[in-house]
């Protein structure tokens, strides 16, 4: 008969590791109180785990002891924080006990809800931590959003994912999947989410983290993973901070000219408009978990392949959740006090304006279209073929249904729907499907369509099933 699993309580997890008497080190916090400290001296044997607990709330003090971070809560702070205390313990105790105990610093930096604040609590959290004994130290580092509406809430679920991610990280580090899996004991779904994850250190050497962002997508850890070309983890607010955005979405199986063609026109306008005057656009491609390859093992190949090719032309990749528009531009807005573009193309125009994309809003379109157009959002739409009858349109002269004519005819008018100027001749001479057929099946002229930088790739490594050509 099969045991039932049983989830320990945060203090019963802080009570674990104070016993244990293998691991010792500092727990520095800065906003949201004195929190995951607190369990581990609320279970009892706290002097056998806890060397220093502190707390810098003065942004005087907070400088002098840890450095002059631009922001107050950000990464740079927590790094700050974790290379200070770790430093210490190791040079305060290593030579005493060095030999037996597991050296760790914790630290987060997080900014609560507060009367005058009463947005989302947000910020930085991470762990620095020896797996044995005198052996180099592992690093994970994750950016929380705090959803509870009152600040006792928000630092309660600090605490508890704080617990969460000591006690796994000592308990599971061989398996960074486990730790993800644990993160939320014991917290509501609704609660939190955990945006951003990153491992670092030799006994992460084989942890992908393009993967970790992938599967945290998948389990609804975070609507979004974000992330450089170089393949680094990157956090949605530090990364569109004070910037504008231009969305593309794509397939990218692979990205082709065509692609880089319509985000090239977007940018030119996107960048003349003068509320982005002295503003440092991100241009993003955009994968929605809906266009991976659901095969599981396929899935995950098939991603690595869509984020190298991408890599290559130095572009930001943000992979979501998030399938309708109007909840995307509710998540960038909420990141950013930039302007928004997305740039899509006919088909997809048309499809957002069919009453049934938006079956699940009380509104129907207008509620969607009202969440779509936020202050700062416009759609850039490229010149394509109507679905219906097939004839070469632009944005502002595709045929839309008779009861949403005006709806489209008043985003024209305001702007909010901006062409793409160009000619039938710009279209590509054959569709992405058809440029996926052709690398797989071996038959030449597909390397015109694509980036030469893409193609390189692809022949050298053998993306996408690509196969040499045939004769």
């Amino acid at each position: 008969m099969k045991k039932d699993f049983h989830i320990l309580t945060p203090e019963e997890k802080a009570r674990e590791i104070n016993h244990s008497r293998l691991y010792y080190g500092t727990i520095a916090e800065i906003g949201a109180g004195q929190e995951v400290s607190r369990w581990f001296f609320q279970a009892g044997g706290a002097a056998g785990t806890i060397a220093k607990s502190m707390s810098a709330y003065d942004m005087t003090f907070s400088n002098a002891i840890y450095g002059t971070a631009h922001r107050f809560v950000s990464r740079e702070r927590l790094r700050e924080m974790l290379d200070h205390e770790y430093a210490l313990v190791i040079e305060r105790l290593g030579q005493e006990r060095g030999d037996t105990t597991r050296f760790f610093a914790f630290a987060d930096t997080v900014a609560a809800r507060t009367p005058r604040s009463t947005g989302d609590g947000k910020g930085w959290m991470g762990i620095r931590f020896q797996p044995e004994p005198n052996g180099a130290p592992g690093n994970i580092v994750l950016h929380v959003r705090l959803k509870d509406e009152t600040n006792s809430e928000q630092m309660e679920v600090l605490g508890i994912l704080g617990v969460n991610l000591i006690h796994a990280a000592f308990g599971k580090w061989r398996d960074p999947q486990k730790i993800l899996d644990r993160l939320l004991d014991g917290i509501r779904p609704g609660r939190v989410e955990v945006d951003m994850i990153d491992f670092r250190g030799p006994n992460f050497l084989k942890t992908d983290n393009r993967l970790v962002s992938l599967k945290m997508v998948h389990s609804n850890l975070t609507p979004v993973a974000l992330f450089s070309a170089a393949g680094v983890n990157l956090e949605a607010e530090d990364c569109f901070y004070g910037k504008s955005i231009l969305l593309l979405r794509g397939h990218y199986r692979p990205i082709t000219n065509f692609h880089l063609r319509m985000m090239a026109k977007a940018s030119e306008l996107f960048r003349k408009d003068p509320a982005n005057r002295d503003k440092e656009v991100v241009e993003v491609c955009e994968i929605t978990m809906r266009n991976l390859v659901r095969h599981a093992k396929a899935g995950v190949e098939d991603f690595l392949d869509r984020v190298d090719c991408l890599g290559a032309l130095k572009k930001t990749v943000l992979v979501t959740g998030i399938f309708r528009f109007h909840r995307l531009a509710q998540y960038l807005t909420q990141r950013t006090k930039g302007s928004v573009g997305f740039v899509i193309g006919v088909p997809l125009l048309s499809k957002m304006f069919d009453e049934q994309y938006y079956a699940d809003l009380p509104g129907g379109i207008l509620e969607g279209m009202g969440r779509l157009f936020l202050p700062g959002v416009r759609l850039f739409v490229h010149p394509g073929y109507d679905p219906v009858d097939g004839k070469y349109v632009t944005g502002h002269t595709l045929q839309i249904s008779k009861g949403d004519r005006d709806l489209h005819r008043y985003l024209v008018n305001r702007g909010l729907i901006v062409d793409l100027a160009g000619v039938e001749k710009d279209l590509p001479a054959c569709s992405s499907s058809e440029i996926l057929r052709n690398i797989r099946g071996g038959k030449a002229g597909w390397e015109a369509n694509v980036p030469p930088a893409v193609a390189g790739l692809i022949r050298r490594r053998r993306l996408f099933g690509y196969r040499a050509k045939k004769g």
